[in-house]
């Protein structure tokens, strides 16, 4: 009776229950559970600083890979030896990665099939693919050619995020906020030498470089966090990629050509760090950001390498350096502003 009374007096009540139930069944949160905050990589000053810190350590594998040929004696046409020098690189960054895996989830990742067989894709493009046809484009093309190139990586990012991402689409301000960029770069190069641009064989192997850098971000992008954490997925494709690179390179060279000092060790060990930190940095911005909202951040990595270059290795560092820098800050200004305040993707709770 006491049940009737309730149920007469309202009506509503057990439909609003079993609304309420049905929501949490299907993980429906109440607007105090979604309120969660953004990771950093999302936020106003988390993106810029991430996007930062990552191309400053791109950029400054630049004159370090210098150091590394000298010290190893690795001539500027052996291909083979740079792919294998930069497979080491990158195996020991994954070691690095999986270390760090196992020491913050106290296990190692697994994964099905369907699981690896996107890391493996991630792997291939990134790492493998990128770094093949870099290291084989460089030898082929000048420095000015090969560094005006890889400034293109954005504009193929731009272009993957409008075709694989329905949220992501080009737009006018995003197209000129590349080609201002971008412009500084061609500045920059064109003013310290004014070399003819022309496209051969190595400049052919550089724009398939920065495709598949680009190609492998997307991937990457809708890898992790959804299949794999970005941690986990960061080492494993680094590892898979990494070894590839040394398989190919000792095709030709044999399996370990190299006959390291202590310097040349800890130069290697710098640029597995640089890779292992840059890419989980760079993996994780683009998993919680559109692609969109980040590619223009991909031309500072020239501009890094060249100031670097200049501190590191004593090369001549000129005015127009800061113009071009100027005209690449205002593009990334333009992209950047019309995201402040908000967050670039909704955060899970579960």
């Amino acid at each position: 009776m006491a049940l009737a009374s309730v149920t007469s007096a309202s009506p509503s009540y057990l439909s609003i229950v079993g609304e309420a139930v049905l929501h949490k069944n299907k993980g429906v949160t109440t607007s105090r559970e979604t309120h969660r905050p953004a990771p950093f990589f999302a936020t106003p000053l988390g993106r810029p600083t991430t996007a930062l810190l990552a191309t400053c350590l791109w950029g400054s594998a630049f004159p370090v890979v210098k150091v590394g040929y000298r010290l190893l004696s690795i001539p500027r046409g052996n291909t083979f030896l740079q792919i294998e020098f930069a497979g080491y690189r990158f195996v020991i960054a994954s070691i690095f990665l999986l270390a760090l895996t196992l020491f913050s989830h106290r296990s190692l990742p697994t994964f099905d099939r369907r699981t690896f067989c996107a890391v493996v894709r991630v792997g291939f493009a990134q790492t493998f693919l990128q770094y093949t046809f870099f290291y084989a484009g460089i030898a082929l093309s000048t420095g000015t050619e090969g560094a005006i190139i890889a400034g293109t990586v954005t504009f193929f990012q731009l272009g993957l995020a409008h075709l694989m991402h329905a949220d992501d689409r080009m737009t006018a301000s995003k197209a000129t906020a590349a080609v201002i960029g971008f412009s500084g770069i061609v500045l920059y190069h064109v003013m310290a030498n004014g070399d003819v641009f022309t496209l051969g064989w190595g400049e052919a192997l550089m724009l398939l470089a920065m495709f598949s850098g680009a190609l492998g971000n997307m991937l990457s992008k809708q890898a992790a966090p959804a299949i794999l954490p970005v941690l986990s997925l960061t080492a494993i494709q680094m590892l898979l990629g990494g070894i590839g690179l040394v398989v190919v390179g000792a095709w030709k060279t044999g399996i370990m050509p190299f006959r390291f000092s202590v310097q040349s060790g800890l130069v290697l060990g710098y640029l597995a760090v640089v890779s292992a930190v840059s890419f989980l940095l760079w993996n994780n911005l683009m998993s919680y950001n559109k692609a969109g909202t980040v590619s223009v951040y991909l031309l500072l990595v020239p501009i890094f390498g060249v100031s670097l270059s200049s501190l590191l290795l004593g090369e001549p560092l000129h005015w127009y350096v800061v113009p071009a820098l100027a005209m690449i800050a205002v593009g990334i200004a333009m992209t950047h502003v019309g995201s402040i305040g908000r967050r670039a993707f909704p955060v899970s709770t579960d």
